[in-house]
């Protein structure tokens, strides 16, 4: 009963502040006027993990780009005095197969076993946040909001035609998803007229076990946009029937734009 409540009320949460969003957004404080702003990005992720039977996960950035279908990663934000809203999606779709042959040693004749694989996720991170400190150079702000993770995977494994038995299929593709709170800390630091330096971390947990995130990254102005790029390591523990654990982390470059 309690968690059916907590997952209603925090999806309503986190889509009440993602449409907030999408309607704003720019990091500069100080004004009441809302400021608008954005980004869209490449995120070199690997994904890593373990499954609750104990196998291992790793796709490496390079698997990814190779067996990818269609990816997006943007972030909206909004910002009106000392307040700000903030929202950061990201969608991924891969596929990959693998078939390996026997000498047929074994049975007297070859045996050829595929299995093909499949990932659809998506990622929606949506937060209030609040500034609690800034001099010339640095300003900090505390958020609270929610993380909503989906996962579809699609696993399909066949062997073929044995002597006298047909050939063999098996197929798995259920989708899971988890909602979790989430607070946290983000902050800027101006580094000389042209170059600025921003972090941010939060930790959460709902429907997760665990799950939190670490991102620092340089920027670059122009006279309209920011040249964006830095590093993010974003983690959940599960712990549920198919996965024990999920990582994904690497370095990301983008444009950050103001509107």
């Amino acid at each position: 009963m309690f968690k059916s409540v907590f997952r209603r009320g925090l999806a309503a949460g986190v889509c009440a502040l993602s449409l907030s969003v999408a309607q704003a957004a720019d990091d500069s404080a100080g004004d009441d006027t809302w400021q608008f702003g954005g980004a869209i990005y490449l995120w070199g992720a690997g994904i890593g993990g373990e499954t609750r039977t104990g196998d291992d996960i790793d796709m490496s950035f390079s698997d990814l780009m190779k067996n990818l279908d269609m990816a997006f990663m943007g972030m909206l934000t909004a910002r009106k005095g000392k307040w700000s809203l903030l929202s950061d999606v990201i969608y991924l779709n891969v596929s990959d197969d693998k078939s390996r042959t026997t000498n047929g040693e074994l049975i007297g004749q070859p045996v050829t076993a595929k299995l093909d694989v499949g990932l659809k996720s998506l990622i929606i991170s949506a937060a209030a946040a609040y500034e609690v400190y800034e001099n010339a150079r640095t300003q900090l702000d505390v958020l609270a909001g929610g993380r909503y993770l989906y996962m579809k995977p699609d696993l399909e494994f066949r062997i073929s035609e044995v002597g006298p038995f047909g050939p063999w299929r098996e197929r798995v593709a259920e989708s899971e998803d988890f909602i979790d709170a989430i607070v946290g800390v983000r902050g800027r630091t101006e580094l000389s007229e042209k170059w600025w330096m921003n972090y941010y971390a939060d930790i959460g947990t709902g429907e997760s076990d665990l799950t939190w995130q670490l991102l620092a990254g340089f920027n670059y102005r122009f006279s309209k946009v920011d040249a964006a790029f830095g590093y993010r390591y974003l983690k959940w523990e599960l712990d549920n029937d198919t996965f024990d654990d999920l990582a994904i982390s690497g370095p990301y470059a983008g444009v950050r734009f103001r509107f």
